[in-house]
């Protein structure tokens, strides 16, 4: 696409006024209209707000704030860009009503997949401790539950570390398979410095087998639906993968709150009935947002309202944007959808206001 074509087709930006129309700023800022395709994408200028043309894939310049590619929002920052942007989740009415967060801590662009969270760290005795939480996996219209234990195991007494402990089970619509539990699954990939050259285990889920892959053959296979290579999980889809694999966090929601000492208290035992409890019905859910693994940002997850045909933008949500400068910043009101699509949220119309 032409930069000519992409100032002319992908941003309307509606005056300040007009004969029965919306107006073009409200208390909610400035009305800005954005065409976004399902490949590609679609940088923007938020001061202005405007489109932005950045030279080749925009990796370099620091001249746009927010990128647009189907259902995906990036700012300029961590894998997303060279800026010192970031987002952060806000509540619509806290912001109608004034009440921005002060300096708050903002998000920025990073790998992530439905396994980014599935330990909490102790920093007092440098051990990770597993969450539990139980993650749907989804391939080919089959669908797996896995819950991890541990990341730790023995060898000849000594404890060593990337050595999972773990269960899974098929999901059909009569019931569960049968769980397998697996002991000392093999992440440890060398040692710390997890070397390219040294392989570690990946599941076969339909096969019910263990593959031991390097990053590049693991990159370079369809065989496998889950890696293990130390502390990072990863599912063969998008980012992770070339296969089609997508996975979810079914309790993702209560990473945020969980305490330490809860997490601590986890057992297999006492979680086992969450496991138990993920059944046909749940893990088969339109709300439940299975991918691979992906740019997460302040926006993945959040910004679509779950289950929503067509999909819609979450409602009651603002989102805190940070410019690439890494001072200036600006309220997201996303208002709604137009033709939107499996592949693309079609026109995407929001509010840009500057708050810093």
């Amino acid at each position: 696409m032409t930069r000519g074509s992409v100032a002319a087709a992908l941003l309307l930006l509606t005056p300040a006024c007009g004969d029965g129309g919306d107006p073009g700023t409200t208390d909610d800022g400035a009305l800005l209209e954005v065409d976004v395709p399902a490949t590609g994408r679609v940088f923007l200028r938020l001061a202005t707000p405007e489109i932005a043309l950045p030279e080749g894939d925009g990796a370099a310049p620091t001249d746009w704030d927010l990128a647009l590619s189907g259902y995906d929002v990036f700012t300029n920052s961590g894998l997303s860009g060279p800026g010192e942007g970031g987002a952060l989740p806000i509540g619509l009415e806290d912001y109608r009503a004034g009440e921005l967060p002060n300096t708050p801590f903002l998000l920025t662009d990073d790998s992530g997949g439905a396994f980014s969270r599935w330990y909490a760290y102790d920093g007092e005795e440098h051990v990770a401790f597993s969450r539990y939480h139980v993650h749907a996996i989804e391939h080919e219209g089959r669908y797996w539950k896995l819950q991890i234990f541990s990341f730790y195991g023995e060898v000849d007494g000594a404890p060593i570390t990337a050595l999972y402990q773990l269960r899974y089970a098929e999901v059909l619509p009569d019931g569960s398979g049968p769980t397998v539990d697996i002991q000392d699954l093999d992440a440890t990939a060398g040692g710390i410095d997890a070397v390219e050259t040294e392989p570690s285990a990946c599941l076969d889920l339909a096969g019910n087998r263990q593959l031991m892959l390097t990053p590049e053959e693991a990159r370079a296979s369809a065989d496998w639906n889950v890696c293990f290579r130390r502390t990072l999980v990863s599912v063969n889809g998008e980012l992770g993968g070339p296969g089609t694999t997508r996975a979810a966090d079914l309790q993702a929601d209560a990473s945020d709150s969980e305490e330490l000492a809860e997490v601590k208290a986890r057992t297999a035992a006492s979680e086992q009935a969450r496991f138990d409890a993920a059944d046909h019905a749940a893990l088969s859910d339109p709300a439940v947002p299975y991918r691979g693994d992906h740019i997460a940002t302040a926006f993945t997850g959040r910004w679509l309202e779950p289950g929503a045909t067509p999909p819609a933008p979450a409602k009651d949500a603002a989102w805190l944007v940070q410019g690439a400068d890494g001072v200036s910043r600006f309220v997201i009101v996303i208002e709604r959808f137009e033709g939107a699509t499996e592949a693309s949220p079609g026109r995407v119309r929001m509010r840009v206001k500057q708050v810093e």
